[in-house]
């Protein structure tokens, strides 16, 4: 049919999904995305900036986190906190058109960037407020973060695909 359009078929890998997080999906451009942005939005959580956490990892820790804070009030930031994130993002390109070639690349503009960074605040304060209670209730030492976020790994149904010749069923 198409050689019939003057087109030809083709079949093309366009994304794969890495892992499953709920009904939320982490694809191989996700994780692109991430490797390129993590170093110019750097959280003020410590915790969230270990060098230890893998970036495949905290996505799929985002992920989960971000369908756990859902729509509640309390973990959407404002609009002056997202704004001073994007600046602050902005403004760590140098050479300053490496923003927009960014942007380019990811075929975004900037609303949809502060979308992203509007959403990765609102899993901060998911952490800070759920840690804050664990830190309280336990008030041992050290970072509470990895034992929590096993625990809330653990009762959340996360799946990797197995790969079938090459390619994500």
């Amino acid at each position: 049919m198409w050689l019939l359009l003057g087109g030809a078929a083709c079949a093309a890998v366009v994304d794969r999904i890495e892992v499953q997080v709920g009904d939320r999906v982490v694809t191989s451009s996700d994780l692109a995305f991430e490797i390129e942005l993590d170093p110019h939005d750097t959280s003020p959580l410590a915790t969230l900036e270990r060098g230890d956490y893998p970036l495949r990892e905290r996505l799929v820790d985002f992920a989960l986190l971000r369908d756990l804070a859902g729509g509640i009030e309390v973990f959407r930031p404002t609009r002056a906190e997202v704004i001073a994130r994007w600046e602050r993002f902005r403004a760590s390109w140098d050479p300053p058109e490496g923003y927009g070639a960014f942007l380019g690349r990811w075929g975004l503009n900037d609303a949809d960037l502060q979308d992203v960074l509007a959403n990765r605040l609102v899993v901060e304060r998911f952490v800070t407020r759920n840690l804050a209670v664990v830190t309280a209730r336990e008030r041992g030492g050290g970072d509470p973060y990895p034992a929590w976020i096993a625990g809330l790994r653990a009762r959340t149904r996360i799946r990797v695909p197995e790969e079938v010749g090459g390619a994500n069923p």
